[in-house]
């Protein structure tokens, strides 16, 4: 009974502190897992940034995760997100 009442215990605290394995990862690194970008977040893991197969879903062109390093207006920017699918073709060489 106390093995029982232990168990459930530790099972409520794990669900309420969200647990899930710990990628190891630095805060705000990014990187591709299939066709979503992800990041790094404070507690070592990675989350959702943005689902590639949706972006393109809602705006109607293809979409893919591709890493970006590029000077704007805004600054400098650098990290895995969603590109339009001709965009990173060019930047493979695909797109001469």
């Amino acid at each position: 009974m106390m093995r029982a009442l232990i168990f459930s215990a530790l099972a409520v605290m794990c669900l309420g502190a969200h647990c899930r394995p710990i990628d190891g990862c630095v805060r705000g690194a990014t990187r591709c897992s299939s066709n979503t970008a992800e990041i790094c977040d404070a507690d070592g893991s990675y989350h959702e940034l943005a689902d590639c197969d949706d972006v393109s879903e809602r705006s109607g062109a293809p979409f893919v995760c591709a890493y970006v390093d590029e000077t704007t207006e805004d600054g400098h920017i650098t990290g895995h997100t969603c590109v339009p699918a001709s965009e990173a073709d060019a930047a493979a060489g695909g797109g001469r």
